[in-house]
């Protein structure tokens, strides 16, 4: 982005005020304008326009940011709460020292709040709990445990961790804590991620605000704005606002755009391509395509969706299929995740499916314009884009041993946990360095605004470990240009067992 570009940047986003509207709920959020990297080592963290202040709402801050409920005289006598998180992607815990760094900053004056408000003392504890160390991270839990010395109050997972931990009994049925201070109802909780938490009567685990990384791993559709006037194509943001963004309309942008640039007459990495992608990031076409992958009963106990295998899904990993096995599109399996990226910063794809943080790690020092828009619609006839979240978001839990004499105190830190940084980190992670600073004009953080919108979380994939890796199967199948018809014939008996243990399990927590 060359330095004109930026400077309009910083021009229109002063003059911008935009609202985070968290899943439906009355977000109340006035926007942090900057996208000058030099300034964020100035800029205070809750310095935004303030277009609530002359209200004389008490439920408001004076930023104009929703307070919580929790009462003023609160109190739990420098307590040790302990939180066991694990090695994320992104910073989210455990913050030693501000830096100057917007977000860095955010975080360590998060924890000092809560700690402040609550009078208690955060004591963190950092345990590997990626996608390879799952069983590690569940045994080590299960070992404190076992050992009764409430090593943990809070444990902080991987989701598909927290899935293992929920079915091992590890984690506590928030639902059942007497005073409980979590109120679902505040929009540092999401409609469309608390709503989908709740299995039988209990809650295990939740997320929102209190997760930077939910925020950094949202599924988009990048662009190369220069390419695409190159080739007199549609504006993305445009059809998105048309109600227009949709699977056909990328397949026909993406077709007939292969270029073999290194004349060796074989498809490869050095070439030019319309679409680029990992296979496990395919699965933000099944969940946007409005698709589930489990679905609650009358008891509101897990089920197998059954879109699963429905006509719906077999007509979408047919299309995709197709695609993934032609010239136009290039998907790769995780190992060639780079490969990709540098493909699209190097200006040699149209769109590259990837997560929200990709700006941050590839675009900074591009020299071409890019923008995004959420992943594309099955069709005009679906009523909202969904945005599928990348599995490594955090889910937050209380451990199973913990005293009941604590508990609400639990709850009262997980609640202030997430007001907080719905007042703090989440301004400065979206609104400056993912909107803002990221951003060449008021489309993008318009666009920023609908994937965070419209996130989902389907249960699916947070118990993926007992559900056979559900939501890579139409992925791989896609990619391979298999038949899901006969895919799904040969999962079908395994998932349908697979979610009977999951039920069954939780069912024996619930009594």
């Amino acid at each position: 982005m060359n330095t004109f570009k930026r400077i309009s940047a910083i021009v229109l986003a002063i003059g911008m005020l935009a609202s985070i509207a968290a899943c439906g709920k009355a977000a109340d959020d006035p926007a942090n304008a900057t996208s000058d990297p030099a300034m964020e080592t100035t800029l205070a963290i809750t310095e935004a326009p303030q277009a609530t202040s002359t209200t004389t709402d008490d439920s408001l801050d004076k930023n104009g940011y929703l307070k919580d409920d929790l009462p003023d005289e609160l109190d739990y006598g420098k307590d040790k709460v302990s939180v066991l998180y694990w090695d994320t992607e992104r910073p989210e815990f455990e913050i030693l020292e501000q830096t100057g760094s917007l977000v860095n900053d955010a975080i360590y004056q998060r924890n000092l709040n809560v700690e402040e408000r609550l009078n208690v003392d955060l004591v963190f504890s950092q345990q590997k709990g990626s996608s390879a160390y799952i069983p590690q991270f569940v045994q080590h839990v299960q070992t404190a445990y076992q050992a009764g010395s409430r090593d943990y109050d809070i444990v902080t997972a991987y989701s598909r961790t927290a899935g293992s931990l929920t079915t091992s009994g590890l984690y506590y049925n928030i639902n059942s804590i007497e005073n409980n201070y979590i109120d679902l109802e505040k929009p540092w909780w999401p409609d469309c991620i608390s709503d989908t938490v709740t299995i039988g009567d209990a809650i295990y685990f939740i997320t929102g605000d209190c997760s930077t990384n939910v925020l950094h791993l949202m599924y988009t559709m990048w662009f190369n704005k220069d390419l695409l006037e190159q080739y007199h194509l549609e504006y993305p943001v445009d059809l998105v606002r048309q109600n227009k963004w949709t699977l056909d309309k990328l397949f026909e942008m993406t077709a007939d755009t292969y270029q073999d640039l290194n004349s060796n007459g074989q498809k490869d990495d050095e070439d030019f391509f319309g679409f680029v992608g990992v296979i496990y990031g395919l699965d933000a076409f099944y969940t946007g395509s409005g698709l589930r992958l489990v679905e609650t009963d009358d008891e509101n106990m897990l089920k197998i969706s059954p879109d699963f295998g429905s006509e719906k899904t077999i007509n979408l990993v047919d299309m995709l299929g197709e695609r993934c096995t032609s010239t136009d599109w290039n998907i790769k399996s995780s190992t060639g995740l780079a490969t990709l990226q540098n493909a699209f910063k190097d200006g040699r794809v149209l769109f590259c499916q990837n997560r929200t943080y990709f700006a941050e790690l590839k675009l900074l020092d591009v020299d071409f314009s890019y923008g995004l828009v959420p992943t594309p619609k099955y069709d005009e006839n679906q009523e909202d884009y969904v945005s599928v979240l990348a599995n490594p978001i955090t889910l937050y839990g209380i451990m199973a041993d913990a005293e009941v004499s604590r508990l609400s105190e639990l709850t009262a830190v997980l609640e202030c946990w997430g007001s907080e940084a719905y007042r703090l980190t989440t301004p400065a992670l979206f609104e400056t360095n993912m909107k803002l600073k990221y951003s060449e004009t008021s489309d993008e953080s318009e666009m920023f605004d609908i994937v965070r919108d419209t996130i989902f979380l389907d249960l699916g994939r947070v118990f993926s470990q007992d559900l056979q890796y559900m939501s890579e199967i139409p992925s791989s199948t896609a990619a391979e240009g298999g038949s899901w018809a006969t895919k799904y014939a040969q999962y079908q008996r395994p998932l349908e067992k697979g979610i009977q243990k999951v039920v069954s399990t939780i069912r024996s927590f619930q009594g």
